[in-house]
């Protein structure tokens, strides 16, 4: 694959999401986040020293990606655009999604042989020696990005976002911008133009996720913690698993201390703005597509439609799976989850309420197997699920559960599983030839007819 341009992450959930389901469509692994091969190859040898030089070796190398503020206010969000339409085969599609990020919902994409196109991207402006729990330094801070990347592209909204429990190491380094586009991009609409079939659908993925945040413009916000293991409330007035996590770091205060929220807006990361649908049905009115919405307010509730839809399809096949691979953010392979006949199970994090859904689904279903990846982050955050309890969930499989590619004496630290997870996945057999794409009809009806128990709801665009 091609190298992103300037002013997108690539560790980020959008750009993993959209070049593991772009690998599979061209009928390859996933295998590399980074796209770096000489990356990948120090992963290993980084994983082996002490743990503050870990932490100091991964956050350099998350700020390598990382933008000035000065280039922040000429960000090319048509060459982003074009790099991720880039990725997919040139081919004719009966339909693509477009919207909100979502690891189960590009299982269904490979499933159905389909492209997806994100509304969300993380531009990362560099900050050095940053404090991530000074919550009104970070605020006052970043202006001056927001300032420059609202004057980059009038399409687009800026979502400052600052998580001192899940991006600790990354916020010493560098600021997180979560852009949304609130219209077309060229790229996406030529992309769309030219390789819609005549009587393709155009399935809009919205979570309607939100967060308390502080407008700070006409197209901007700022967002204090994000969805994870810390509630809204710890967030914002603290408590004593926020202070212990604080005191663990050596930090002397005991709470954080952000902006006062002035409203609630899409969350940053997984939310959607509304504004995008209006560029979409004019396009899709054009050429007499259909557009469909699929509406859900917490993003693992696609896991449990992901899960239930490949269940029936594998058994419309005469294949009756007891596989289950969990995917961890944006660690997931869905060209091998489909060889190996597996069903896939997304998680948004390493985290309790992550790990409480995924009890969920197991209370109500049986494996033989149950492989897992956990995606490291660096930090023993407010709510972060311990490999105890991991186990304990693997645990769960009659014949034998695994971790794929995940070092438990390193994790949360484990950085070099972003290389080992998928050569754990690929190792595993029996493998079998990609099966024919799931009918669009087969996906439209199950979530039509049960989608309203998962949390899922319809709306047709095409009145």
């Amino acid at each position: 694959m091609t190298r992103p341009p300037r002013g997108i992450a690539r560790f980020d959930s959008a750009a993993g999401m959209v070049q593991a389901l772009a690998s599979s469509l061209h009928g390859e692994r996933f295998s590399s986040p980074s796209q770096s091969p000489l990356l990948d190859s120090l992963m290993p040898p980084i994983n082996l020293l002490p743990k503050r030089p870990r932490e100091r070796v991964y956050t350099v190398g998350g700020m390598s990606e990382g933008i000035t503020a000065r280039q922040a206010r000429r960000l090319d969000v048509e060459g982003i655009g074009e790099w991720i339409a880039g990725l997919y085969p040139q081919r004719k599609y009966d339909a693509a999604f477009i919207g909100s990020s979502n690891g189960a919902l590009m299982h269904v994409a490979a499933a159905l042989g389909v492209p997806w196109l994100p509304q969300t991207f993380l531009c990362p402006v560099r900050a050095p020696f940053s404090d991530p729990d000074d919550a009104q330094a970070g605020f006052d801070d970043g202006l001056r990005s927001v300032d420059a990347l609202l004057h980059a592209d009038p399409r687009i909204a800026v979502h400052h976002m600052q998580d001192p429990n899940q991006d600790r190491l990354m916020l010493s380094a560098m600021s997180y911008f979560r852009l949304k586009l609130r219209a077309l991009p060229l790229a996406y609409r030529e992309f769309l133009l030219r390789g819609l079939a005549p009587d393709a659908t155009i399935h809009i993925s919205r979570c309607t996720r939100e967060w308390p945040v502080t407008r700070t413009g006409d197209r901007s916000f700022y967002q204090f913690g994000a969805l994870g293991g810390a509630t809204e409330d710890e967030y914002f007035n603290g408590g004593p698993r926020v202070a212990r996590y604080l005191a663990r770091y050596g930090v002397k205060r005991t709470h954080w201390d952000p902006p006062a929220p002035t409203q609630r807006a899409p969350e940053a990361e997984w939310g959607y703005d509304e504004a995008l649908t209006g560029s979409i049905v004019a396009l899709a009115k054009e050429k007499n597509w259909c557009v469909v919405e699929w509406r859900f307010a917490e993003p693992e509730a696609f896991s449990f439609a992901t899960a239930d839809l490949y269940r029936d399809w594998y058994r419309s096949m005469g294949i009756e799976s007891k596989r289950l691979v969990v995917d961890s953010f944006l660690l997931m392979d869905p060209y091998t989850t489909l060889r190996l006949r597996a069903i896939p199970f997304w998680l948004v994090f390493c985290t309790d309420p992550s790990a409480q859904t995924l009890r969920r689904f197991l209370d109500g279903a049986s494996f033989d197997d149950i492989e897992m990846m956990l995606f490291s982050h660096g930090t023993e955050g407010v709510g972060l699920t311990s490999i105890r309890e991991w186990r304990a969930l693997l645990a769960e499989a009659k014949r034998e559960g695994r971790f794929l590619g995940v070092d438990e004496r390193r994790y949360p630290r484990d950085f070099a599983t972003f290389v080992r997870f998928d050569r754990a996945l690929a190792a595993l057999g029996p493998q079998y030839d990609m099966p024919a794409p799931m009918p669009l009809a087969f996906f439209e009806d199950a979530l039509r007819k049960r989608g309203s128990s998962y949390g899922i709801s319809v709306h047709d665009h095409n009145a």
